[in-house]
């Protein structure tokens, strides 16, 4: 793991502090080439859209409306972030995947997914998005 790679990965961490879910916080970050910070995103609702326990509560509405951490980094970005890294704790979803795809993010730089979180969400879809779309997936230790 290079400097930056550590750098940027416990930056993730700070920014998923932000989030106001109660059960997951994901932070993303993302770097250029020449590893200067573009942007940030942790997974939340969109702005505007209340915030209430509630409605973090109800994992159904949650799951409908909430952004990912990945996506929020995506849209906050304000220049073009063809060849630029993706940093992330967890594997991304193969949406999410999709996006880093289009946006032409050409490196994610992730931790190792846990046994209970392949089990849960798996991550071919989303390696096979990669795979096709030339992104460089890497997983580190902790």
């Amino acid at each position: 793991m290079s400097v930056w790679d550590e750098r940027y990965l416990d930056m993730c961490l700070l920014v998923a502090k932000w989030s106001k879910d109660p059960s997951t916080k994901v932070g993303a970050v993302i770097a250029d080439k020449s590893n200067r910070l573009v942007s940030s995103g942790f997974n939340g609702f969109a702005s505007g859209f209340a915030d209430t326990l509630a409605r973090w509560s109800d994992r159904e509405f949650k799951y409908k409306h909430v952004l990912h951490a990945e996506e929020n980094a995506i849209l906050q970005a304000r220049q073009d972030l063809t060849g630029c890294t993706m940093y992330v704790q967890i594997p991304p979803c193969s949406l999410c995947m999709t996006r880093i795809a289009q946006s032409g993010i050409k490196r994610v730089v992730c931790y190792k997914p846990s046994k209970d979180y392949l089990e849960r969400w798996g991550i071919d879809a989303p390696l096979q998005v990669a795979e096709e779309c030339g992104i460089v997936v890497e997983m580190l230790n902790k």
